[in-house]
């Protein structure tokens, strides 16, 4: 039976852990601890209170970040790194051990609490990630590696009582800006797939990394104005750090936010720069207050970015899929369309041969049951054709050859089609015509498919002996066919569902108008394509008029 995987083991993010720490488990330790050695000792440098304390301490984010990539059997490398960095420093063993169990506690709970999270990714792609980061990571676990530190401090006499308090607060300042810059530059650079630039993007990336150095020197190489409060000149660097956070989410926010820090510290220390205060400690608690800010903020910016990128992405998926969907779809109903219409032509042929006595003569009755079975073909064809129609429009396949169209000569023809179906229903059909110049902007077949099922809506749901009027009129740029009707009517809450796909007003298997809902539909989208529409108002029991308009050519 094969043993289970651990959930650490099991994420595609942790592929950094075979890169760096290759040589095995023995080699991961000794590569933690030499990290940790060194930056502890270069932040130690930096005016550490009561000698221990430093206002820039690194190592807090590279243990927490192992930790989460390595999981956290990598805990002895970051003991004893803690340990050697400050018995280097004079702290007695003990006092080192204590400071060591604290800074592999701070670590290793950090990871744990984060790892608790629902859902937390390594990126920090996602708002929750980021602010579980800031929350659990920077704000609280930090707590228990400056208590722990500042205890062993004072046990071992390294730390006068009347200190402790600005100790602890040196201690938890410098490990929580640790957690919130350097932690992330490693686990975006480490989790992140990496993704190949264009040269365009290459050339933005190295024109930005220039901007942030030269306005990094500027300021804190450069200058040296006391003025301005403690921000001072620092607001300008919000711009660029917005350019790298938009145009290069994450990776690009942290990245910018070390190189400007980096370089901040070194003209701090060197007594450049806003920040500048009577003693090094201030002059770096300003600036680290600043800094940890920042970057927090911009953090919550990389992430919110990633977020937006991230539902576009999936919102240009969906749209993909139900685009191919859709086509499939009405990929299908045109085959079907198609197979449909072979055999009711044979059917509609032999009907028609039955009909002119080809093979003999028929009786009354048999005469009569050939001119039902003609008249079921005839409509089953028509739906089949609206379906086929709605296929083609659906799948982008229904060219349309804009042209200049007569109106008169258009509306003329239509009566001829109809008159049978008005004949039949006894209604009052009412044309009286229209300025023969009359031309408009539009495909002559699709216009009359227009006009067609519009008319045939207004046949079918009209009582008999209504009446059914068709005028034209222009107004300005636009021509508009009016098609009226004395029929049935629309309730008021259905008018707005009239264009939708297979939207009928009466439905089930017991309706009384028969169709399969496809005519308007078809028939605005024609409209449109033809740089038209179709308009529709009705009242319940006393009629409905539809207008098509169109451009006048």
């Amino acid at each position: 039976m094969t043993a289970p995987v651990s959930t650490t083991e099991q994420r595609p993010e942790l592929s950094f852990r075979t890169a760096l720490f290759s040589p095995g488990y023995f080699g991961q330790v000794v590569t933690v601890a030499i990290l940790y050695v060194l930056a502890a000792l270069a932040g130690l440098r930096f005016d550490a209170v009561s000698g221990f304390a430093s206002l820039i301490w690194a190592p807090t984010g590279i243990a927490l970040a192992v930790v989460l990539l390595a999981g956290p059997r990598i805990w002895p490398g970051i003991f004893v790194g803690a340990l050697v960095a400050n018995v280097i420093t004079g702290a007695p063993l003990l006092a080192a051990a204590g400071i060591g169990v604290g800074n592999t506690l701070e670590a290793v709970i950090g990871a744990y609490a984060l790892r608790r999270v629902p859902g937390f990714q390594l990126r920090l792609d996602s708002m929750r990630d980021v602010l579980a980061l800031i929350v659990v990571a920077a704000l609280l676990s930090t707590m228990i590696s400056a208590m722990i530190g500042v205890a062993s401090l004072s046990l071992a006499g390294l730390a006068a009582p009347q200190n402790l308090a600005e100790t602890w607060r040196t201690w938890w300042i410098g490990d929580a800006i640790g957690a919130l810059l350097i932690a992330p530059l490693i686990l975006v650079w480490a989790a992140t797939p990496r993704a190949s630039l264009s040269a365009r993007r290459i050339v933005e990336a190295v024109v930005l990394i220039l901007g942030l150095l030269l306005a990094s020197v500027v300021v804190f190489i450069v200058s040296v104005s006391r003025g301005g409060g403690p921000l001072g000149q620092a607001y300008v660097f919000f711009p660029l750090l917005m350019w790298a956070a938009i145009r290069f989410n994450q990776r690009g926010a942290v990245t910018a936010t070390v190189i400007v820090s980096a370089i901040a510290i070194a003209g701090t220390v060197n007594g450049r720069g806003p920040f500048i205060q009577p003693t090094l400690h201030d002059s770096l608690l300003a600036l680290q207050t600043f800094m940890g800010i920042t970057g927090a903020t911009f953090l919550v910016l990389g992430a919110s970015i990633s977020e937006r990128e991230r539902s576009r992405e999936q919102l240009r998926e969906a749209h993909r899929i139900a685009t191919a969907a859709n086509r499939a779809k009405a990929e299908f109903l045109a085959v079907m369309s198609h197979e449909l219409r072979t055999p009711l032509n044979a059917i509609a042929g032999y009907a028609e041969l039955l009909a002119l006595g080809v093979p003999g003569p028929l009786t009354p009755k048999q005469a009569d049951a050939i001119g039902r079975i003609q008249s079921n073909q005839q409509h089953l064809l028509a739906l089949i054709d609206d379906v086929l129609s709605f296929a083609k429009i659906e799948a982008g396949t229904s060219p349309i050859a804009i042209g200049a169209v007569g109106v008169a000569k258009a509306v003329d023809s239509l009566e001829a089609s109809v008159r049978p179906d008005l004949e039949r229903q006894d209604l009052n059909y009412v044309w009286k015509g229209c300025d023969p110049a009359l031309v408009v902007r539009a495909d002559r077949v699709k216009l009359r498919q227009i006009l067609l099922n519009i008319l045939g809506n207004a046949i079918k749901f009209t009582p008999r002996q209504g009446r059914i009027e068709l005028s034209v009129a222009r107004s300005g740029d636009r021509v508009s066919i009016r098609v009226s009707d004395t029929g049935i009517g629309i309730p008021a809450e259905m008018v707005d569902h009239v264009f939708e796909p297979f939207f009928q007003v009466q439905s089930g298997t017991t309706r009384e108008y028969p169709g399969v809902g496809l005519g308007l539909a078809i028939s605005r989208d024609f409209a449109r394509a033809m740089g038209g529409d179709i308009a529709v108002e009705s009242v319940l029991g006393k009629g409905t008029v539809v207008t098509v308009e169109l451009a006048a050519a």
